[in-house]
């Protein structure tokens, strides 16, 4: 998110990638299976990104979690279980997208925000492995994002989903992700509407298969979400009280140089890349909006404006900060999530229940 305009080969930048992904993967694999005593169901499944020039076949993973079952093979799983069950049976839907800098992490990062979510709604819980930068820079991960909702949203009664009770989540980069997807569909939705053909294209050029619904969304869970790259890392530093709670400068450069590298001739504050000051007709037409802050955060600052900016606009939005915390309080270290984590979870499920009502 620098305005900097440095440069590393892109060869260099997929090392670097790479060891974080490898140090990032053992850290919260260890804390997830500690946690969960390695007793989660889950099952994975490859989809097709639909969205933008780099559409291609069973390049997005989902995790799926669902309640345990008694038996080896989960309902959803069975051919025509849910013809079979009745549309009694559907449950909310929960579709994650992980942080890390749209550099690391995956769709199994997010492990007991899942469970809580089943536990707490009762819901089918789905973590989504889009591509990550350098490789796929910027727009890709949130056409990927975009893809998985549309996807999920078209095939929610296979996955045992109630369409129309579907939220989405982000953490870090995914919080970015989830908002700027919603504003994706929110353009699909407005020009499907306007357009004589079946088949709609966006401002950008997307484009949505004949036979496919856009999504209707319930609510949006953000969690510590990076929203304006238009503003700089050392702005954001500086917003700090302390900058050595700020994130290590090896790290946030990784991200920024990888995910926008300055070759890419878009706009900093297009709104895929800072869904936080998206024009008002996007902001206008978001489901509730459930917000999750850390006091020592560099992303702090953009993520209250964002708040202030929907509580202004008359915008039904919930919000917590997690005082004297850094981003990512939630994930390793420690092996063991902090008392707090379970907490901040149960706040925000209770607010998304009253979304489901």
């Amino acid at each position: 998110m620098s305005t900097s305009s440095s440069y590393q080969p892109q060869w260099s930048l997929l090392l670097q990638a790479k060891a974080f992904r490898i140090a990032a993967s053992l850290g919260i694999g260890t804390q997830n299976y500690l946690s969960s005593k390695g007793s989660f169901e889950s099952r994975v499944e490859w989809i097709d990104s639909i969205l933008g020039i780099k559409q291609a076949k069973n390049a997005i993973r989902l995790d799926i979690y669902n309640k345990p079952s008694s038996t080896s093979t989960s309902s959803t799983d069975r051919p025509n279980a849910r013809a079979c069950e009745g549309a009694s049976d559907l449950r909310p839907g929960l579709i994650i997208f992980h942080g890390g800098g749209f550099v690391i992490g995956s769709g199994s990062d997010d492990i007991l925000f899942a469970q809580q979510s089943i536990d707490q709604l009762g819901a089918v819980a789905i973590g989504v492995s889009y591509r990550l930068a350098p490789e796929h820079p910027f727009p890709i991960p949130v056409e990927d994002c975009v893809s998985a909702i549309i996807h999920t949203y078209n095939h929610a009664e296979k996955y045992g989903i109630d369409k129309d009770k579907l939220i989405v989540a982000g953490f870090s980069a995914g919080g970015n992700l989830a908002l700027s997807s919603h504003h994706v569909l929110s353009q699909l939705c407005t020009t499907r509407t306007t357009a004589a053909a079946a088949t709609t294209a966006s401002e950008n050029g997307y484009v949505i298969p004949d036979g496919m619904e856009i999504p209707k969304i319930k609510g949006l869970i953000l969690i510590y979400p990076s929203l304006d790259w238009t503003i700089s890392r050392e702005e954001k530093t500086s917003n700090l009280c302390d900058p050595n709670h700020a994130l290590p400068q090896s790290m946030t450069r990784l991200f920024d140089l990888s995910y926008f590298p300055k070759e890419l001739r878009y706009d900093r504050a297009d709104y895929r890349l800072s869904p936080g000051i998206a024009p008002d007709e996007l902001v206008e037409k978001l489901p509730p909006v459930c917000m999750t802050v850390c006091e020592y955060d560099m992303l702090r600052a953009e993520g209250m404006d964002f708040v202030d900016r929907l509580q202004k606009m008359g915008k039904d939005v919930d919000w917590n900060e997690i005082k004297g915390e850094k981003h990512g309080w939630d994930k390793p270290p420690p092996l063991y999530p902090k008392d707090s984590v379970g907490r901040e979870y149960k706040r925000i499920f209770e607010v998304a229940k009253k979304w489901l009502e």
